[in-house]
């Protein structure tokens, strides 16, 4: 989105949030002591590397924070990187809760400061310098000690918790015998992209491979192969193959609008042609999209041959699936 002279401040404020939140980040936890000795900290995802030699890294502080003034006279901080367990630290730390070190694993650093236990990295800080940064405050540390695991980070993208490890969990959670097919859902302002198939119309898919992450790649061929500029994001639906020689995973994501081939059209998440989708498994993940977009309420959605399917809405119960299903193939 362009801006320019008549763009409102509170609109740009917004928009430049959510194209800031484009970039996915890992989650950390700073912490250090206050006058008093005891421990503070805060969740930030504003951290980067800096420099190897000296051993410099840097987290961005909002001046509304109510640990401004802590951190802004402190000589020594630490970093804590989270693991992808660790939702409930990452989410302690945002709240405004009175103690949130109660309950939570830590041990102090040789500076003193606090070191969550089973944090993927910690890095002891003595603080280097201090920069006025509009909003925010950057405190520049000089790290004095580290120490890292293996494991999978907390990550973060638009808002939301990234799990790294789901589709990997899912593709294993699904008898299949031929390998993984990974296809996408791509949204363009309230569009949707359905491709021409032997079948009719159905899903972008990559060529089956043995892994997931062959399979990923085979379909982000298939996009470049297109000159489609694409964003994937979360899992949506995973499903045995019609053919049973396969898992499909379906990703959701977005892309920029372009020039398209004539096997590729964009069509309005209300109109559709799913009489004209020749595979129901697709089908019922563009009727379930359809309701979820209306709703503005997404989950996932997993099948497998030994029991029925379920969407996994987000922070709700899993459902079942397989009535509702039925019941919208028999309307078609």
């Amino acid at each position: 989105m362009t801006t320019g002279p008549d763009t409102d401040i509170g609109d740009m404020r917004r928009n430049l949030r959510q194209a800031f939140g484009c970039f996915a980040t890992g989650v950390t936890v700073v912490t250090s002591q206050n006058g008093d000795g005891a421990p503070i900290g805060f969740t930030a995802n504003s951290f980067t590397s800096v420099s190897l030699d000296p051993p410099l890294i840097l987290v961005c502080l909002a001046k509304t924070s109510s640990n401004i003034g802590h951190f802004s006279r402190t000589g020594h901080f630490a970093v804590n990187i989270l693991g992808e367990a660790q939702k409930d630290i990452s989410n302690r730390f945002a709240s405004r809760v009175e103690d949130r070190f109660d309950g939570v694993a830590w041990h102090e650093s040789q500076n003193g400061s606090p070191l969550i236990g089973g944090a993927l990295a910690w890095f002891d800080c003595e603080t280097d310098n201090l920069v006025d940064a509009g909003d925010h405050i950057i405190l520049i540390g000089r790290i004095v000690n580290f120490d890292q695991t293996d494991g999978r980070p907390l990550a973060y993208l638009r808002g939301h918790y990234l799990d790294l490890g789901l589709a990997e969990t899912a593709a294993e959670s699904v008898s299949h015998h031929g390998g993984v097919r990974v296809g996408c859902l791509l949204a363009c302002k309230e569009q949707v992209l359905l491709s021409q198939t032997p079948e009719g119309w159905g899903l972008p898919l990559g060529d089956v491979r043995h892994g997931f992450r062959e399979a990923r790649a085979a379909l982000e061929s298939t996009l470049s192969k297109h000159d489609i500029s694409a964003e994937l994001g979360f899992l949506y639906s995973v499903f045995d193959a019609p053919s049973g020689n396969a898992t499909w995973m379906i990703f959701h994501g977005e892309m920029e609008q372009g020039l398209l081939p004539d096997d590729l059209r964009l069509f309005p998440v209300e109109e559709l042609p799913l009489q004209e989708v020749g595979l129901r498994p697709v089908r019922s993940v563009l009727r379930r999209y359809q309701t979820e977009f209306s709703e503005a309420r997404f989950g996932l959605y997993v099948d497998g041959t030994d029991q029925p399917g379920q969407v996994n809405p987000i922070e709700r119960k899993a459902t079942p699936w397989n009535t509702s299903a039925e019941e919208q193939e028999k309307s078609t």
